[in-house]
């Protein structure tokens, strides 16, 4: 296998590196990997990771249920219910937070968040590196849809909003498309990311078991600070954290599965709830965050 070490962190340049975890790909492979963290900023990243060219194979799976519509089995039901009311949420967020409804969703998947927004009355593209997910995307929406090539024929300060839901822990040239968000954003455009929180109570709790390092799909992972810190780097500045409360629950019940080898839906339950009440104090460390910046002034 075709592998790509990392020796020095994209947000500070330090060469001081160490292991941070190691886990297993759970999903396809069972392979392990191990997690770096940069001694200087915190900055975590999956090291060695495969090559770009090898990378797609571990999105192999019928499983992968961010490109698939179906809703068979406990986890997916639970992910389905969940998106619908996330729908809802993501519409009222850039509806607050963002001038204009010129609207890119890098990674849409299958389209549903960009067929939300269309029939809200937004302008609406995306961009799916995944064929089977962009077909269906164009298919079931009738929507502009490009592979990656398609984001350099999208004109400078021609966008009032990037979204990225769960999508830039997958990034390759992160710091390239940092950089042509930047470029495709108005002077007013506002970037909206979604992440799994490693400062999360589940996240501890589970540890290499937590579901969503999902090495190596997951490249990058981060907390609030480091993605902060790589998005002013960038041009960015934060103007809000919102909590992705079902998160916790989908993420449990997965961790759950790869601890013990069953789904143990009560435990997983149980442990959602208190990782969001966990969350509930000052930090406010959910599973997954949303992070709202706008391009620095």
């Amino acid at each position: 296998m075709a592998q790509e070490n990392i020796n020095s962190c994209i947000i500070c340049n330090s060469k001081s590196i160490s292991t941070f975890l190691d886990c297993k790909d759970h999903f396809v492979t069972q392979t392990s990997f191990s997690i770096s963290s940069c001694n200087d900023c915190g900055f975590c990243f999956t090291n060695p990771r495969p090559d770009v060219g090898e990378s797609l194979k571990y999105y192999d799976s019928n499983a992968y249920i961010s490109h698939s519509k179906t809703s068979r089995g406990l986890v997916n039901r639970l992910f389905h219910f969940a998106r619908s009311y996330t729908l809802k949420s993501k519409r009222r967020i850039l509806n607050k937070y963002v001038s204009g409804k010129r609207l890119l969703d890098y990674g849409c998947g299958t389209g549903d968040f960009l067929g939300t927004m269309k029939i809200s009355g937004w302008s609406v593209i995306g961009i799916e590196p995944n064929e089977l997910a962009r077909t269906e995307a164009i298919n079931t929406h009738g929507l502009k849809i490009h592979d990656e090539a398609g984001l350099h024929g999208i004109d400078h300060s021609s966008l009032d909003c990037i979204s990225l839901w769960h999508v830039l822990e997958h990034v390759y040239p992160l710091e390239d498309r940092i950089a042509a968000f930047h470029d495709k954003l108005d002077a007013n455009g506002t970037l909206i990311v979604a992440l799994p929180n490693m400062n999360s109570y589940d996240a501890k709790r589970y540890g290499p078991y937590w579901a969503a390092y999902d090495v190596p799909r997951h490249i990058y992972h981060f907390n609030p600070k480091t993605i902060k810190a790589l998005m002013s780097k960038h041009g960015f500045e934060h103007i809000k954290t919102k909590a992705m409360i079902f998160d916790s629950f989908y993420i449990s019940l997965l961790s759950e599965k790869y601890k013990h080898g069953s789904n143990k839906f009560f435990s997983a339950m149980i442990l959602g709830l208190i990782s969001n009440l966990a969350a509930l104090g000052g930090k406010r460390n959910y599973s997954s965050l949303i992070y709202i910046f706008k391009k620095s002034k």
